[in-house]
């Protein structure tokens, strides 16, 4: 596959990309997003699997109409195989380092899924692999191709509410998926990072995309005060859901421990607060224990106000003045990731086919990593945070 860039085809055609994936950790996320490549890219294929988990390969061989594929004992050699031309990485959040330096140093294209790394080392190991192999990297940054996201960046960009001076927004997860969270792998940081860089990157990401601009210092506290033994009660207050399954325990996961009294050190909510190099200010809350679930932006600027609601699919912007409307905007039907799953996987496959470079790679994911830190570290030392020598980090890598 050529990585230089040609004309796009119509946004309904099929794309001719013909890459071969293997696939590193293959769990629901990463099919998912193969199998909506290859809606729009039938030519591709997968032609290799590597999972510990025998049931997880076998459902991903079933879901991706790959039953050939190949059985791989590790990830060299998944990457060694000259049949792969991308690598698709669905590992725990850990590993994505590893793998992504063993894809690059034999030569493939990846895409990892969010977040890039656990640490900036981690991050460094990774570009240096990638820069020497002048292959292509593509993130799993979902909510950069949402059409709401999209549309609220050119709204801002045209001066429709001025100039950006302060914003807030959120992410408050449903009880059972902030139960699922906290009784599967993603309870402990050592295997997925923080609650913040695991689930909130997204959030995080946006935030920097619409602002266009990068924080300066941030400040956040957080803990664990609901997902405790002696809130396990709420499961018998609750009780099961109409199919017969337990409060906070619906989402599938065949690993999973009880949320409650299962050992973790991830945090349930935090909250920040973040100020930007040029100005402006912004707060941030996530919680995983929500009644009425919301992904939320607020943004006020020196001639309007924009809100953004990924849960209800609307924006809503309004001019400063005495009689202006209210203007309602809705560029998306609801889903889970505000209507950017199909979009991302539509351009994955035109970048597989050289149409087009990824839209998230390597800078957004490093940007939203040391943001994610930084806010991590402040809620852990109690204190105002500057990034200034994370910035200067980050410059050194080139």
């Amino acid at each position: 596959m050529s990585s230089s860039v040609a004309s796009l085809p119509s946004s309904t055609s099929v794309i001719p990309a013909t890459a071969r994936i293997g696939v590193i950790g293959s769990g629901r996320r990463i099919c998912t997003v193969i199998e909506n490549i290859r809606r729009h890219a039938p030519g591709v294929t997968v032609v290799a699997l590597c999972d510990p988990d025998t049931a997880a390969r076998e459902r991903a061989r079933e879901c991706l109409g790959a039953p050939d594929a190949a059985d791989c004992a590790d990830a060299a050699g998944l990457c060694a195989r000259e049949d792969v031309d991308w690598v698709f990485i669905g590992s725990w959040n850990c590993h994505h380092a590893d793998h992504a330096v063993a894809a690059f140093a034999a030569g493939k294209h990846v895409f990892c899924e969010k977040p890039l790394a656990l640490s900036l080392d981690d991050a460094a190991r990774m570009h240096a692999a990638w820069r020497a192999s002048g292959r292509l990297f593509a993130l799993g940054l979902v909510l950069r191709y949402s059409p709401l996201y999209r549309m609220a960046r050119r709204l801002i960009d045209e001066g429709r509410i001025g100039r950006l001076l302060s914003f807030e927004f959120n992410e408050t997860l449903g009880f059972n998926h902030g139960g699922y969270i906290h009784g599967n792998w993603r309870r402990f940081t050592k295997n997925a990072g923080s609650h913040l860089l695991e689930k909130c990157c997204h959030d995080i990401d946006i935030a920097l995309w619409l602002s266009g601009d990068l924080p300066a210092r941030v400040a956040s506290f957080g803990g664990c005060t609901f997902f405790t033994p002696e809130n396990a009660f709420h499961q018998t207050r609750i009780g099961p859901s109409p199919e017969g399954k337990a409060a906070f325990e619906s989402w599938v996961d065949p690993n999973r421990e009880n949320p409650f009294t299962a050992e973790k050190d991830i945090v349930d909510h935090q909250v920040a607060l973040l100020e930007f190099g040029g100005g402006i200010r912004a707060t941030f809350h996530t919680h995983c224990m929500a009644a009425i679930p919301e992904r939320r932006f607020y943004l006020l600027g020196s001639e309007g106000t924009l809100r953004l609601d990924a849960y209800t699919g609307r924006i809503e912007l309004r001019r400063v003045g005495w009689d202006d409307p209210v203007e309602i905007i809705e560029p998306i039907t609801i889903d889970g990731h505000a209507g950017a799953d199909d979009p991302m996987a539509r351009e994955l496959a035109e970048c597989m086919a050289g149409f087009r470079p990824p839209s998230a790679g390597f800078q957004e994911g490093l940007n939203s990593l040391v943001v994610c830190e930084a806010i991590d570290n402040a809620m852990r030392e109690r204190r105002v945070l500057d990034l200034a020598p994370f910035w200067a980090r980050v410059r050194t890598l080139g």
